[in-house]
Formats: C-alpha cells, structure tokens, sequence
C-alpha cells in the first residue's frame, strides 16, 4: 500500500473514531416532541453533542431539547425540552410550584397531552444528560419505504 493511502485511511479512522465519541445519532419516535420533533408523524434522527455533556462543559439551558437517561428507568433515554434549571420555579400541570435543586432541571416534552416527562417524574439530574440536540433530521417513512422497495 501507498504511504498517502495508509495516511488517508488512519486520518479517516481517527476521524470517524472522534465524531462516534463526541456525537451521536438518536432515533426519534413517538409524538411527545411534536410538533418540533415527528411534526408529520414521521420518525426523526437527532444530532447530538455527547462530550461536552461528559466533561462538564456544557450544563442544559432552558429551551434546550435534550436527551437523557429517564428517572428510574436506567435503559430508558428520552428527549425533552429543558422548561427550568437550578433555582429556577416552574408550574406543573397540577398548579404546584416546584423550585428545581441545583444539579437538576425541568424537562417537558412540546405536546403536553401524550407527554411522559417532569410533571409525571420530576426534577431531572444533570448526571443523567446523555447530549444536547444540535440538528434534527426528519425522516420521510414514505420515501424510505419506497427506497426500501428498490434495494
């Protein structure tokens, strides 16, 4: 093999091996995000930052759409939008006012009516955050099926 092959490949790989280990690709399904997320009952990938999450860089801010690990279900990851942060109050859906503690925030999903989020299990710990959302890419059910006729 050619040096500039074997150099091309290796940069390749430390490339594909650091954008796997900083970002990742999250499957969207369901309709507790639309219509900002699934908004035509279509399926949704996400982009997301992970390693700003893992070294502290980067704290959820409110409006944020974040993924996360769900209180109490350790292999549960959902996405929400962040509503408050530490010292931050909020007002769930049963009127009470809830004053979110340091190293939590408050996350609801934009489709109140079929949304499983902090009205149901409260304050989320910034310790379960898996990424941040950076880019939303829709997927057309329609045309994947059609693309799968195809192959």
């Amino acid at each position: 093999m050619s040096s500039f092959y074997q150099i091309t490949m290796r940069r390749f790989g430390i490339a594909v091996g650091a954008t796997m280990f900083m970002s990742q690709l999250f499957h969207v399904s369901g309709k507790s995000m639309s219509p900002t997320i699934n908004g035509e009952g279509n399926d949704s990938l996400l982009l997301l930052d992970k390693i700003s999450s893992w070294f502290g860089i980067y704290t959820p801010q409110v409006n944020d759409v974040v993924v996360f690990v769900k209180p109490g279900m350790k292999k549960k990851s959902v996405v929400k939008r962040v509503l408050a942060i530490s010292g931050q109050s909020v007002v769930t859906q049963d009127g009470a006012v809830v004053i979110v503690k340091s190293g939590h925030f408050w996350a609801v999903g934009d489709n109140p009516k079929v949304s499983v989020d902090s009205n149901d299990y409260g304050q989320v710990p910034i310790q379960s955050l898996i990424g941040r959302c950076l880019w939303i890419f829709p997927l057309h059910i329609q045309f994947l099926r059609r693309l799968a006729g195809f192959l």
